[in-house]
């Protein structure tokens, strides 16, 4: 299944797409399109790219972000993006990912305050800034020591010591969350992103088919945690709540989301964007997979990572068609699309492509943001991206973060 990236140009990648019967959009007018100004809930940016979340691994002891973890960001805008989807950000200290993630909480609110500051100092235009609050559940690692929260147990990705969250302490983390998000909101944050993919606590959550109680089963039931957080965050804070969400997980029925027995199944997927959209949710951030188990189905890769079990084009195919769905179920929300690392310097016209045609508004760029925070700025200028400024796919950064617990940075940049 797995296939290098081996095009030398956009003819022959749209050609061997065409031929797997899994056809990409494309447009040559790259920066007309993607320079095209919009409208994200009240604030209007002066382009349709946005730097994806994706942890740094940086944050001071306490949780508070350090000249790292800002500097990362103000580098993003200095670079021409107008939209920043910050990685993230713990609601409470048992549901960090590692000790050096960020948490927000009433002692560092400041700190993120003179973070948000900082990045809006880098531009005289405007910013949309989103802060993604998360509960990393199986992936809890506070200490240095895993101490997984489970849905429930999942032979799929297995842990030990897990710890199946009971329906009784539920209430406390929704409250995590609330409480994490007014201080995301007087930090100066324009949105919260209430994290409901990659396989964390929310996401998992939504699998919950077979765990007892009002939290699994039914459809409503494994909802439900999400939609108790955002029913108590209507009268909480009065910026906008935007949802990065998985349509599917990559996992087997009864394991994942966005299966049945027969196999994927995406039904109850867009029955939730649907859902959301009803109650007002207006930014959609779409992904797919998990990275303990699908992380070729989040981000298409050439090596370094578990050996995939589809073609990139396919996960390429499912992020189009996912990101076109949800608009057309959410025509008045901004939604933005995910995974255009792997297409190298045809990634903006894809993009460019699917955005003229109404299939969404945005593209999100995680690893070649990384690899080149000038990104925004080379599409913009009709410069584009050369062969040798794009990410490799080689999973070098995630490696480092996920598998070494180390500070965030491109592995082949330090070579150069």
């Amino acid at each position: 299944m797995a296939e290098t990236f081996h095009f030398s140009t956009a003819r022959e990648l749209l050609n061997r797409a065409k031929v797997l019967d899994m056809p990409l959009p494309y447009s040559e007018h790259i920066p007309e399109i993607l320079g095209q100004r919009l409208n994200i809930c009240g604030t209007t940016v002066s382009n349709r790219l946005v730097a994806q979340p994706i942890e740094g691994f940086d944050s001071q002891a306490d949780g508070s972000p350090s000249e790292r973890s800002i500097e990362r960001y103000c580098q993003l805008v200095r670079g021409g993006f107008r939209t920043l989807w910050l990685e993230s950000v713990s609601v409470d200290e048992q549901g960090r990912s590692n000790s050096f993630q960020l948490w927000i909480r009433p002692e560092n609110v400041g700190a993120f305050r003179d973070m948000v500051r900082r990045i809006r100092a880098q531009t005289e235009e405007n910013l949309f800034l989103v802060i993604q609050l998360t509960h990393s559940g199986r992936n809890s690692n506070p200490n240095g020591t895993p101490q997984p929260v489970c849905a429930f147990s999942n032979p799929c990705i297995p842990k030990e010591n897990e710890y199946i969250l009971p329906d009784e302490e539920i209430p406390e983390i929704e409250e995590d969350y609330v409480k994490a998000c007014i201080l995301a909101q007087e930090a100066g944050f324009d949105a919260v992103d209430i994290r409901t993919c990659h396989g964390y606590l929310l996401n998992e959550f939504l699998a919950a088919y077979h765990r007892p109680g009002p939290y699994g089963g039914s459809y409503e039931n494994r909802t439900r945690f999400l939609m108790e957080i955002l029913d108590k965050l209507e009268s909480a804070i009065t910026i906008p709540v935007g949802i990065r969400l998985n349509m599917y997980d990559g996992l087997p029925w009864p394991y994942g989301w966005g299966a049945d027995p027969q196999g994927e199944n995406l039904e109850e997927s867009y029955r939730l964007v649907s859902d959301l959209y009803a109650r007002g949710i207006r930014l959609l951030n779409i992904t797919n997979g998990i990275g303990a188990y699908s992380p070729f189905v989040i981000r298409p890769y050439d090596r370094g990572g578990k050996e995939p079990t589809e073609s990139p084009f396919r996960g390429l195919a499912r992020m189009q068609e996912c990101a076109k769905q949800t608009k057309a179920l959410a025509p008045e929300a901004v939604v933005i699309a995910s995974a255009f690392s792997w297409l190298r310097e045809f990634a903006p016209g894809v993009a460019a492509g699917a955005i003229a045609a109404g299939d969404y508004d945005m593209a999100g760029f995680g690893r070649q943001s990384i690899r080149l925070p000038d990104t925004a700025n080379k599409i913009l200028s009709g410069q584009g991206l050369l062969r040798k400024e794009c990410c490799v796919t080689c999973c070098g950064c995630t490696n480092l973060i996920k598998k070494s617990g180390k500070m965030l940075r491109c592995v082949i940049k330090d070579k150069e």
